[in-house]
């Protein structure tokens, strides 16, 4: 399915709040136009800073959270090149140019148990996610409280870059923690260590549903878990982004099959997307 972006605003939004979360971690809190829609769980906004034209295009955020009544929405960014170097200097009260909600969003049908699975700065797109799922918060017309439990699995370089992890306790989220240095969680080890463990722990998969976010390479070994213990897993792709509309067509990815696949568009068929579906 396509969505386009024909419900989506464009204007200049005023900083409410910028603060640091974790290392080279900002979270930046956006006030949102009258009676303007914030999104859905999944769906993203491209942000620019208006004191420069470089890098000329806007990026694409996650949005992580945003207020019930639809006054504010949240990013939370890596600090990494021009742009999020740029936007880091931002105090309160300047603006940035926003426009969204764009994309699609996760599935929000019933299950037992949702896994959420992030790789680092991969955690943005699942707290509004974990809060619908759990009954917390309604986005839209969706229903919401239709997950019994939901684990998060989240894997950093080192315990300094663990990003909300309050945001996502209070929120009920189980968390499970994987550091490369052994900083925080246990020893050494990949996030995906921690989805074979949480899966394996299971006494029934039926009803479990896997949720994924981060490094593409990550992405993929998580696709294939999911498939070797036969549970349905969606991923949230962070595929570079020039307009965030569908007209330029530099975010496409495979989709299909290894033998007959077809070019999609993150932007507008994406970025969530049926992991057993992207041909990696």
């Amino acid at each position: 399915m396509v969505h386009y972006a024909d419900r989506a605003k464009c204007y200049q939004a005023k900083i409410l709040q910028h603060s640091r979360l974790a290392q080279d971690t900002m979270r930046l809190r956006l006030e949102l136009e009258i009676d303007q829609d914030p999104g859905l769980p999944g769906q993203f906004y491209m942000l620019r800073d208006l004191r420069s034209c470089d890098p000329l295009i806007g990026r694409a955020f996650a949005m992580y959270d945003c207020d019930p009544a639809g006054s504010w929405v949240e990013i939370v960014y890596l600090i990494k090149g021009k742009l999020t170097s740029s936007i880091a200097q931002l105090e309160p009260g300047r603006c940035v140019s926003l426009w969204g909600p764009l994309g699609n969003s996760f599935d929000s049908s019933p299950t037992d148990h949702l896994i959420m699975v992030a790789g680092g700065i991969g955690q943005t797109p699942f707290l509004c996610l974990a809060k619908e799922s759990l009954g917390q918060q309604r986005f839209g017309q969706r229903s919401a409280g239709y997950a019994n439990r939901v684990s998060l699995c989240y894997g950093v370089r080192s315990q300094r870059y663990l990003a909300g992890l309050d945001a996502f306790q209070q929120a009920g989220v189980s968390l499970h923690l994987a550091t490369d240095d052994g900083s925080a969680g246990g020893p050494p080890r990949l996030v995906t260590d921690l989805l074979v463990e949480v899966l394996e722990k299971q006494n029934s998969l039926s009803g479990t549903r896997v949720v994924c976010c981060g490094p593409e390479p990550m992405m993929q070994a998580v696709a294939q878990i999911a498939g070797r213990f036969g549970v349905t897993c969606q991923v949230s792709l962070e595929t570079p982004m020039a307009c965030g509309l569908g007209i330029c067509f530099t975010c496409v990815a495979k989709v299909g099959t290894a033998e007959q696949w077809d070019y999609k568009r993150t932007c507008v068929e994406g970025p969530i997307f049926d992991a057993a579906e992207i041909v990696w």
